[in-house]
């Protein structure tokens, strides 16, 4: 049964120590509490994630401007991404319902194009075949709808045209579109813009006016629409895609931090007029970014490291890890060092895993249970839930099973006399499950670390000891079956009772 929101509130207020949310511009949306706070930036602290449906939401990602092969600060980001969908997905059983927008028309694009000497929509084409290639090489999951501007300039015009009949936007002398912020009295809420825009413009009547729609040039591709011939400036595009995607509600929009303001500032502006509504998305995540020595990294700057290079040096897993041990709202500084420590994180897994897989086959001894590792392991997994829930932080996570790794090891080496399959193997098969939910492959260690003979003592272990619990009733032993059992489904292994006998079937 699902707990009372207020009740929900009062458990975790001590994590998120909330402010009243009428002293901010955020609006609390009607619906469903999931468990989970995420930071919201109009908030300016962490709020509940409450969906209409409790078990559907939709999540939009700005995706690149392909005019250039991808790096890893763009690879950093979206694995980040890629992850808190997938901990939304596999831990709070969440139907994600995702899209990207790809910029296919741009400043950029059509420059690359001058400079090549090659149509604009062959450098896009070129250009995102490559991303994609380098987003399955890091084992970043596809999204469901692909959006790319060239396909949807009637959605354009017609979300534009909305602004202007609303006198939401003007035409200017030039045949340019800009929307009028002054209409717009919330604009801003994302980040402060007192000291922002650009007041040389002559053309606009204020200077935090920016172009939905820019004038025609003779060198640039164009369209005709009924105010005059141009093509789309940047903004309107993710708006215009995602309103006829996902309407005049969206849960979660996604991107890296430099998008914040003021790619993601006017998107929610103009969305907001279109919609006659005070807040479009109702989540706005965004990912720190990845530095070079204290710099941040970018073409322009000519500090980049392709996604190819890095699979030169470093697994995807190694990079997906060096990325779990950071908060994804905080920068990275890449470095030889930040890489080969997330190694060594992933080499103790692996170690672990495989003295795991010794420690179950070589042993002529009877197993026994052992009642403080498997406290151990549920203090463990109760703690990173709630980790999870505290706005998806991964790097509580990884720490609190690297802990728990080296408590079983310690068991495994110390205590020569006796011998603990059960909550070893449970132990190992815990850390797996989260690694493989947050999107680790581990391709040297997926093979089931538990054979069918080990899951065949297994089973009959657990059964004589229930059966024996069964006669005395003791309920501590009961009690210790059942979280086996429970444990068990995380393996994919489901343990079937009955009063004669317990039977397995693998999933």
């Amino acid at each position: 049964m699902r707990k009372p929101f207020s009740m929900f509130i009062r458990n975790l207020s001590h994590i998120c120590k909330l402010k009243p949310y009428k002293e901010t511009k955020w609006l609390m949306p009607n619906g469903n509490p999931i468990g989970v706070f995420v930071y919201n930036c109009v908030a300016e602290q962490k709020v509940p994630i409450i969906l209409n449906d409790p078990k559907i939401a939709t999540w939009y990602s700005c995706g690149p401007t392909v005019y250039d092969s991808a790096h890893i600060g763009h690879a950093c980001c979206y694995v980040k991404l890629d992850v808190i969908q997938r901990i939304l997905k596999n831990f709070f059983n969440i139907k994600l319902v995702t899209a990207m927008g790809i910029t296919d028309i741009d400043d950029k694009i059509i420059k690359k194009a001058k400079e090549t000497n090659m149509h604009y929509s062959s450098v896009a084409k070129q250009y995102e075949h490559e991303f994609w290639i380098d987003m399955t090489s890091l084992n970043i999951e596809k999204p469901m709808i692909i959006s790319r501007v060239s396909d949807h300039m009637m959605t354009i015009e017609k979300f534009i045209k909305t602004l202007l009949d609303l006198k939401q936007a003007y035409v200017t002398s030039d045949g340019s579109v800009y929307f009028d912020t002054s209409k717009f009295p919330l604009y801003g809420k994302l980040q402060q813009t007192h000291i922002l825009g650009d007041p040389t413009n002559e053309l606009k009547k204020n200077k935090m006016d920016f172009a939905v729609w820019k004038g025609y040039k003779p060198s640039e591709p164009s369209w005709r629409t009924s105010w005059g011939e141009g093509r789309p400036g940047w903004h309107i595009e993710c708006s215009a895609m995602v309103s006829k995607i996902f309407g005049s509600q969206l849960d979660f929009h996604a991107g890296g931090i430099d998008l914040k303001f003021p790619h993601h500032e006017n998107e929610e502006a103009q969305s907001c007029a279109f919609h006659s509504t005070k807040q479009w998305a109702n989540y706005w995540i965004h990912i720190g970014h990845m530095n070079m020595k204290e710099t941040k990294m970018s073409k322009s700057l000519q500090n980049t490291i392709s996604v190819p290079h890095l699979l030169e040096n470093y697994s995807a897993d190694t990079f997906r890890m060096a990325c779990l041990l950071s908060n994804y709202k905080h920068p990275m500084e890449y470095s030889d060092e930040m890489m080969d420590m997330a190694q060594d994180v992933l080499n103790k897994i692996k170690f672990f895993l495989k003295d795991v897989s010794f420690y179950v086959n070589s042993s002529d001894s009877t197993g026994l249970y052992n009642i403080k590792l498997m406290k151990n392991l549920q203090d463990v997994e109760e703690k990173n839930l709630m980790a999870l829930q505290n706005d998806f932080d991964t790097p509580t996570c990884i720490h609190s099973m690297l802990s728990l790794m080296g408590n079983a090891h310690m068991v495994m080496k110390m205590d020569t006399t006796n011998f603990f399959p059960i909550p070893i193997v449970l132990i190992a098969e815990y850390v797996l499950d989260m690694l493989s939910k947050f999107g680790l492959e581990l391709k040297d260690t997926s093979s089931k670390i538990i054979s069918d003979s080990l899951i065949d003592t297994l089973v009959e272990f657990r059964h004589t000891v229930r059966s024996s619990a069964l006669k005395t009733k003791d309920k501590e032993l009961l009690a210790a079956c059942d979280l086996v059992r429970d444990n068990m489904k995380a393996a994919n292994v489901q343990i079937n009772d009955s009063k004669t006998s317990s039977w397995v079937r693998i999933k």
